[in-house]
């Protein structure tokens, strides 16, 4: 990937956190409808298709029985390797609570969840970090129906390590995952979409949830591959 400067593309320009358009909210559809309301502020109505990529929930299955606790603040860090990713339904199932994706969408957007108290071997969903998983899923699956696209990252400044400026990356699809390996960005791509302008993600510094358009082949195919991590939006 080459970082490159220039303004990201017309098309996708205004669905972009910070250097978008301001919109205007139909706050009735944000409590009634949540994922339609976040397909509509993120994406453009011109794909067949839409899905919402959940970032996963985290779960240490190191940590003894007996020493699960409700989770209190504190600077004790564990290794990544001692988690295991848990999608959103099967969090609720451990919890014994009927999964809606609204409801479940709402709660993480005000911070509120039903499914009782945080516990310390508990990680919730990272706000503006897709899963590792689905970004692999993501260029496995382009390569399979489109080949090596060649694609444009947008990254807000909110999703690097300095906070200075916005970033744009270019290259091959099968060069994303290498972006991994750079130390100034702290989030995944705030906008990923290829030059013929036939899917597009975007991942919200703000949202523990990321947005996907694309024809239908592109959908059914992410969301066969990352079943119930990768939820297809009827709309």
């Amino acid at each position: 990937m080459e970082l490159i400067e220039k303004d990201i593309e017309d098309w996708i320009k205004p669905y972009a956190t910070i250097v978008g358009e301001q919109k205007e909210y139909d706050l009735k559809l944000r409590e009634q409808n949540p994922s339609e309301f976040f397909l509509q502020l993120t994406l453009p109505s011109t794909f067949q298709e839409y899905a919402i990529a959940l970032h996963s929930f985290w779960i240490n299955n190191k940590i003894p029985k007996d020493k699960i606790e409700v989770r209190e603040l504190s600077n004790e860090e564990f290794p990544e390797d001692d988690f295991s990713r848990v999608t959103w339904k099967d969090f609720h199932d451990r919890k014994y609570r009927e999964f809606d994706l609204n409801k479940a969408i709402m709660d993480s957007i005000n911070h509120t969840h039903s499914y009782d108290k945080q516990l310390n071997n508990e990680l919730y969903p990272g706000e503006g970090l897709m899963d590792k998983e689905h970004l692999i899923s993501l260029v496995e699956v382009v390569l399979n129906l489109y080949g090596n696209q060649e694609i444009e990252l947008f990254y807000t400044f909110l999703a690097t390590k300095n906070w200075e400026k916005d970033l744009i990356y270019s290259g091959k699809i099968n060069e994303l995952p290498k972006l991994f390996e750079i130390d100034n960005l702290r989030l995944t791509p705030s906008l990923i979409y290829p030059k013929e302008k036939n899917w597009v993600v975007n991942t919200d510094y703000d949202l523990a949830f990321t947005t996907i358009g694309g024809e239908t082949k592109f959908i059914s195919s992410l969301t066969e591959r990352n079943r119930n991590g990768i939820v297809k939006i009827t709309r």
